[in-house]
């Protein structure tokens, strides 16, 4: 099957073609029978130094046994992540009969995280019905470690009907021990790869002429340990010689020695042009002969190649019409080294200039920008991901753009305003903030320096690129006064520069928590509503800077300040008329979600959970499997908060979600999900565990929002566990970051069980007589208002009037944000109102009716307490507040009361 048009450039089908035997292959009956019975065991390892014949030895098993299998070549670009995943799931595809089944996970890798491209995998090789088998080929060169993570991951996870099998020159970074201890690992070692005196017989027999005699080959065999290249090498080196004996008796058994020697006695017996031929191949991976002419200027490359391949000049083809080949890894490394030895640097350069240029006009433009790079060409590198920029973000290549533009020079990337914002974008968004600011410090002051060769429209651009950029260092700063006024000045020309959102959402499920909302701090974001509010202008410009994720954002704010009705409003308006599509799921679907927690908060349950399903239903057809997996993952919170378990079980297996899967910003909703999910189920253990690890990674990524809801699940998992030091200590953080920027709703959603532990709160610190006039004990105080309010029925808004924007600050003037002036602020009006009508009315929380009923039957508080699943000490609150709507002092009082107004 063909791959689809979008993956043409990022998949090489050369990489996932299974290598043919050459028909020179020794059968190698005992290793052969190993892996025979080795069929049944999940993992085959197979590992040894470079040319002890692993590469044959799977090829040969696999075509002899004529199983089911899928092969993939790595080589060092495959450290990209998206590049491996996509280069194995492309590989399964077509040699595994999945048809079209594997599109999801393909898909997933350009706008999920790879987590859930692999967890989809796994889930359609389950599917499969026939035992199946994957080999990764050189898996030494994968050094990435996310890549190493996410294969340990699919390697433990794997169907009971796939086979791994991984060669390698080194043991790698798996579970080994654990795998070996339950016998599904089987390992073959360099020890049992050594070709035996037999092995090597036959293998003369098929590469020399004239075999030498066995006791000649005996001590080569004793020289080389058994080592498949070195006997090759040998044999050419021997071939027609008269002076076998001699020659062995000179050779060298370090392995080192033996590439060195060996390898100059092959090259140098060759006629003077090709040996330049092949040294100035050395510099590609792969070559055909279009590009062998170009690089070499040469005209008869393609009979050169078909003279190499019928020498045995360690020339592998990598596909069935022979018209891609590569050097077998050995060989190319030793001519790489000779070429450097051997040849001035600028004729290097010139090699990989020749070969980045027929790259790209062959449209292989991730090659021409590797070749580009090694050339020094740093213009055209610039040029070529300037260029394609947008194909390369799409086909999954992020890990290796960020290289390369690292390895640009500043001036490069100073006046690329779009690789500027990548690269500065996706640091900060990676929370890598100190390296982004090392990076906006060096390019300010590149362009600062001036530009007196350039053309005065240069400069121009330059240099209001040069304040935007500024503009962009004081936003991920905080400093809002600098960023407004740097825009103001800038404004016209704003239209020329990318958004700030353009690279850095890159999927919040609550945007006021990512970079565009300064992590969180919601005081920030009260200043910047108030310093635009009053100019037009000055607001349009941040509609084109921020797009549709501005009014996202905003009433992410309203609803964190418990403005639900100002934050329906606004997120409806914003997108009661927008089309759906694939580009706009990342405003789409954090929005879909905030208005579902809207709706909940309001009470209006099925109009929640209805537009949940209606837009995962939605989502299908664009298969973006990372905003469906969000939406999935707020549903299962609804679910989760009214007690419904299975529905988040049968979740977290569909989609492999563990508490040991790994934490990173762009699956922190769904694990987070998850913590609430083991809560529940009150798999505390494992739920503090993912908790931890998930606060860890807020800090390093300064997300202050995100780790205030994993401080207070922390404090109702130790609550749950009946810790009460570490529950108190939890929340008492969380309400310490939290209280600066007035945070209510991420409090009262958490509902009973966090109102209870308030209570607790509370009733310890009122023991000290100074803590009346605490701040943190006047913002808890408040809180257990709002969950009081919101119990009782009232608006939501009149419950926390009182809450005011605490600490809203600008980046730098020190200005208190207060009044109404802004949209950001929190609404003003009388306080009391709200009480004083419900004092009229007398009207009772469900709870408090139970209350009121179990106090008339004559139960003592603890009773109630053991009753109702909450402490003595939270009942008799509960009974003051009873006693004060009904105006009474005492429980017979109140129970007659209730009686009169037939509450009762």
């Amino acid at each position: 099957m063909a791959v689809t048009e979008e993956w043409e450039e990022s998949v090489l089908q050369s990489k996932i073609y299974l290598p043919r035997l050459s028909g020179n292959e020794v059968f190698r009956i005992r290793l052969m029978s190993k892996l025979d019975t080795g069929g049944e065991i999940p993992l085959t390892l197979i590992t040894a130094p470079a040319g002890f014949g692993k590469t044959t030895l799977a090829s040969s098993w696999v075509h002899s046994r004529s199983v089911e299998a899928a092969w993939y070549s790595l080589d060092e670009s495959d450290n990209d992540p998206i590049r491996f995943w996509s280069h194995l799931i492309s590989a399964i595809e077509q040699h595994g009969g999945f048809g079209e089944r594997l599109q999801p996970a393909k898909k997933a890798l350009r706008s999920s995280s790879m987590e859930t491209a692999v967890s989809l995998l796994l889930n359609e090789m389950d599917r499969n019905e026939k035992i199946f088998h994957l080999v990764l080929d050189d898996y030494h060169v994968i050094t990435n470690k996310d890549v190493q993570e996410s294969l340990a991951f699919f390697t433990e996870h794997l169907p009971a009907r796939s086979r791994l099998l991984l060669l390698s020159r080194t043991i790698p970074n798996l579970p080994l021990p654990r795998l070996r201890v339950s016998k599904q690992l089987l390992h073959i070692d360099a020890n049992e790869l050594r070709f035996t005196i037999d092995e090597a017989d036959e293998l003369q027999k098929l590469s020399l002429e004239k075999p030498m005699p066995l006791e000649d080959l005996a001590r080569l065999e004793q020289k080389t340990e058994g080592w498949a290249a070195g006997l090759l090498l040998a044999f050419l080196s021997v071939d027609k010689r008269s002076d076998v004996s001699a020659f062995i008796d000179s050779f060298s058994g370090s392995h080192r020695y033996v590439i060195d020697y060996l390898v100059d006695e092959v090259l140098n017996r060759q006629e003077g042009e090709l040996q330049r031929f092949l040294l100035q191949l050395s510099v590609l991976d792969r070559f055909c002969p279009s590009l062998a002419d170009a690089v070499t200027e040469r005209s008869d490359s393609s009979e050169q190649i078909i003279f190499l391949e019928k020498a045995h000049m360690f020339l592998v083809p990598l596909d069935d019409s022979r018209k891609w080949y590569r050097f077998h890894h050995l060989f190319g490394e030793m001519l790489r080294r000779k070429l450097n030895d051997y040849a001035e640097l600028e004729h290097i350069e010139e090699l990989h200039q020749r070969a980045h240029i027929w790259f790209e006009e062959n449209d292989f433009y991730s090659d021409a920008i590797e070749h580009a790079i090694k050339a020094k060409d740093y213009e055209s590198a610039a040029s070529y991901m300037d260029r394609h920029l947008p194909s390369l973000i799409k086909n999954g290549s992020e890990a290796s753009l960020l290289r390369w533009i690292k390895e640009l020079p500043l001036g490069e990337i100073a006046g690329r305003p779009d690789l500027f914002y990548y690269l500065v974008g996706t640091l900060a968004a990676g929370g890598r903030s100190l390296e982004a600011q090392n990076w906006l410090d060096r390019t300010l002051e590149l362009l600062s320096e001036g530009h007196k060769q350039l053309s005065s429209d240069t400069r121009r651009k330059l240099k209001v690129g040069s304040e935007l950029y500024r503009a962009s260092v004081a936003y991920y700063r905080g400093d809002i006064d600098s960023f407004i006024e740097l825009v103001a000045v800038n404004v016209e020309e704003l239209e020329h520069f990318p958004p700030i959102v353009k690279v850095v959402n890159l999927g919040e499920a609550m945007l006021h928590r990512g970079p565009i909302g300064f992590g969180g701090r919601l005081g920030k974001m009260a200043y910047l509503s108030q310093r635009i509010a009053a100019d037009n202008q000055i607001r349009q410009a941040m509609q084109y800077m921020l797009q549709g994720h501005g009014v996202v954002f905003l009433a992410d704010f309203m609803y964190e300040k418990n403005k639900l009705e100002e934050a329906r409003q606004m997120i409806e308006a914003g997108f009661g008329g927008i089309q759906r599509s694939e580009d706009n799921l990342g405003v789409v679907t954090p929005g879909t979600i905030l208005l579902s927690k809207i709706l909940q908060a309001l009470g209006e349950w099925n109009e929640a959970e209805q537009l949940l399903r209606t837009m995962i239903a939605e989502m299908e057809p664009f298969s973006s499997p990372h905003w469906q997996l969000m939406l999935e993952a707020r549903f299962v919170r609804m679910r989760l908060s009214k007690g419904d378990v299975d529905q988040g079980l049968r979740w977290s297996e569909r989609r492999r979600i563990q508490p040991d899967s790994r934490v990173t910003v762009e699956r922190e909703y769904e694990l987070i999900t998850l913590a609430r999910l083991l809560l529940k189920l009150k798999r505390n253990e494992p739920a503090i565990h993912l908790l931890r690890q998930l606060e860890r990674n807020a800090i390093q990524s300064d997300r202050l929002g995100s780790r205030i809801e994993i401080l207070i699940l922390l404090a109702l998992v130790y609550h749950c566990q009946g810790n009460a030091a570490k529950a108190g200590s939890s929340l008492e953080i969380a309400l310490q970051l939290a209280e600066p920027e007035g945070y209510v709703r991420i409090f009262l959603d958490e509902g009973e069980p966090l109102a209870e532990m308030l209570t607790s709160y509370l009733h310890a610190a009122a023991k000290n007589e100074t803590l009346e006039n605490d701040a943190l004990y006047r913002y808890a105080s408040e809180l257990f208002a709002a969950f009081e309010a919101e119990s009782a029925g009232l608006e939501s808004a009149s419950s926390v009037e009182r809450m005011a924007v605490p600490g809203a600050r600008s980046g730098d003037s020190g200005e208190q944000v207060t009044g109404a002036s802004s949209a950001f602020d929190v609404a003003s009006g009388d306080s009391t109102t709200g009480a004083s009508s419900v004092a009229e009315t007398i009207s009772l929380t469900k709870r408090e009716l139970q209350i009121l009923c179990l106090i008339a039957e004559g139960r003592t508080n603890a009773e109630i307490g053991e009753a109702l699943f909450v402490s003595p000490g939270t009942i008799k609150r509960y009974s003051h507040n009873l006693y004060q709507k009904l105006r009474t002092k005492n429980r017979v009082q109140a129970v007659s009361r209730a009686r009169e107004l037939n509450l009762l």
